[in-house]
């Protein structure tokens, strides 16, 4: 099924912006910084509702709680853990959803106080990485087709990237593919982008691959996922863990120490709906996922922030 283009610029803006005014007219807005959480709830399902435009069919005000109906079947918000009707009022049994306020820049280590370098040790580490419950992956199997093995691999197909075969999620394909010839055209013209090609030593699609100890699945696991690997790093960090191995103060390392693709190149992929992953404090400098709702939140955000600037909008 063909996914419509996702470009960042005008368009995100409207698309948000109309989405913003839709929470206005139900809620008055609050000066505070913090949207009152039925708004946020709302705000983050109508990001689903744009982004995903054939697959999810309505968001709405049910039973004291915003719902999103993913082909023929509703989820409730349930605190953002997205459950089906009848396990709703469970919803301290699952890990909820990550939404985030994906940013323009990668993050600074120098500004990182103490507490902050405490906070992502902890959060590195083994023990962390294993605890607490899962996801429900209800609402994850109705957007992209299935949660098992089986489910997902009906959905994978091959295509050419950059001169590499990968396996990708088929509602991708189209986007890979504007991608793959935006790059190719830039090289034309662009030196750092041609040997950014030339130096590609692996690109890793579709692999399936569960967390040890719990039912939860990576993105690479539903085929949403792609990984660029040169063929050197050049003494130079790319993944959190693998530094994690030789460097207890990995977090610290410093974005000219750390490979990455192309400034172009991320914004390519960014402007067809996925995250870099060189933006999270937990870097995977390789790693571009699939998250055009993620885009369509920090749009909705901004706008909403530059509004409370002007002074539009309070109780």
């Amino acid at each position: 099924m063909e996914q419509r283009p996702y470009y960042t610029g005008t368009k995100k803006l409207l698309v948000a912006l109309s989405i913003l005014l839709l929470s206005i007219s139900l809620y008055p807005l609050s000066p505070s910084s913090q949207l009152r959480p039925e708004i946020h709830a709302r705000q983050v399902l109508e990001a689903y509702r744009s982004s995903y435009p054939d697959r999810v069919e309505a968001v709405t005000w049910q039973n004291d709680d915003w719902t999103i109906q993913v082909r023929g079947e509703l989820f409730y918000w349930a605190k953002g853990r997205l459950l089906p009707e009848e396990i709703r009022d469970k919803w301290q049994d699952y890990k909820p959803y990550v939404f985030y306020l994906y940013p323009d820049e990668p993050p600074d280590p120098k500004s990182y106080t103490q507490e902050r370098i405490a906070e992502l040790q902890r959060i590195g580490s083994a023990e962390h990485q294993m605890q607490g419950p899962d996801h429900h992956n209800g609402f994850r199997s109705a957007l992209y087709g299935g949660v098992r093995r089986g489910e997902i691999e009906q959905q994978i197909v091959q295509t050419r990237f950059l001169g590499k075969s990968i396996s990708i999620h088929g509602m991708i394909q189209n986007q890979v593919k504007r991608i793959d010839e935006r790059i190719r055209a830039l090289a034309q013209s662009d030196q750092e982008v041609a040997q950014f090609i030339k130096n590609i030593g692996t690109i890793g699609g579709y692999n399936w691959r569960e967390i040890r100890g719990t039912s939860r699945i990576s993105m690479h696991s539903f085929g949403l996922a792609i990984d660029i690997q040169p063929r050197k790093l050049g003494g130079k960090a790319i993944y959190w863990q693998w530094e994690q191995e030789r460097n207890s103060r990995w977090m610290l390392v410093s974005q000219n120490n750390r490979w990455s693709p192309p400034e172009k190149v991320i914004q390519i992929f960014e402007d067809e709906g996925f995250v870099w992953g060189g933006k999270w404090d937990l870097y995977d400098h390789m790693h571009f996922e699939y998250r055009p709702e993620l885009h369509e939140i920090s749009a909705l955000y901004g706008i909403f922030a530059t509004l409370q600037s002007y002074g539009i909008g309070g109780d």
